[in-house]
């Protein structure tokens, strides 16, 4: 769906929390996605694709959080 239409989305990936420190506040699963810059998360955001995916798999979450972030690389 997103491949030929949302040229700025670079990757996405998911996973669950297999955390200990049980702080995950009822949250049990992570979906991120990597753009090429911070105006390729507005193309997407509107993106019609986006928009009526976003639609049909919001309808089946009980609670949602959203943040976009610039990341810091650290080297170590």
């Amino acid at each position: 769906m997103f491949e030929s239409d949302v040229f700025e989305l670079c990757l996405a990936k998911w996973g669950k929390d297999v955390s200990i420190e049980n702080m995950h506040q009822g949250f049990t699963h992570v979906f991120e996605s990597t753009f090429e810059s911070v105006e390729g998360i507005a193309e997407y955001v509107s993106h019609p694709a986006h928009v009526e995916f976003a639609n049909l798999f919001l309808s089946h979450l009980e609670k949602v959080i959203v943040f976009d972030y610039k990341p810091i690389t650290v080297h170590l």
